[in-house]
């Protein structure tokens, strides 16, 4: 399916994204630590990247850890033992993510608003760019539950049973 290979590519890159912002934020951070005390001259702008690139880097896994269900969870439905309970939980807990998602990517675009012509402290970035992270985050929650009741209702249609984008 088309869409699926799309999300799967959409995953793909934001590890790579990932991994690059991880590999940026670890060389500022020790670029740090050698200018302070080899140098005795700290670097004034380090921190603060550091700072806003583990936001993007929370934010991003945050996405990619629900992408795999992989969050912390309260799994008592699952000793029941009941698939049928298992479903209804699983789309339960998926109805008020999409709707705590929506609603906080909606209500986040006023503080965006606020922060467009605020810059940062050292590099003079426009805040929006730090704080629209969040929103990219909980577009990809939505989107990542929204693609998979579309295939689910896409395979129940064809007959498909199947694991449509989480590995077993």
């Amino acid at each position: 399916m088309l869409v699926m290979k799309l999300w799967y590519g959409i995953e793909q890159a934001v590890k790579a994204l990932l991994i690059g912002l991880v590999t940026v934020m670890v060389a500022t951070s020790l670029a740090q630590v050698f200018w302070r005390y080899v140098f005795n001259d700290p670097l004034t702008w380090s921190e603060e990247l550091a700072r806003y690139l583990f936001v993007w880097i929370a934010y991003l896994s945050a996405w990619l850890t629900w992408r795999h269900r992989a969050h912390i969870a309260l799994d008592a439905v699952t000793y029941l033992r009941s698939p049928v309970l298992e479903r209804w939980s699983a789309r339960l807990v998926e109805v008020l993510v999409l709707g705590f998602c929506a609603y906080t990517f909606y209500a986040n675009f006023r503080l965006l608003g606020l922060t467009v012509d605020q810059p940062s402290a050292v590099l003079e970035i426009p805040m929006v760019w730090v704080y629209s992270a969040y929103n990219v985050m909980t577009f990809m929650i939505c989107g990542d539950i929204l693609v998979n009741w579309l295939m689910g209702a896409l395979a129940v249609r064809s007959g498909r049973v199947q694991a449509l984008s989480r590995p077993a």
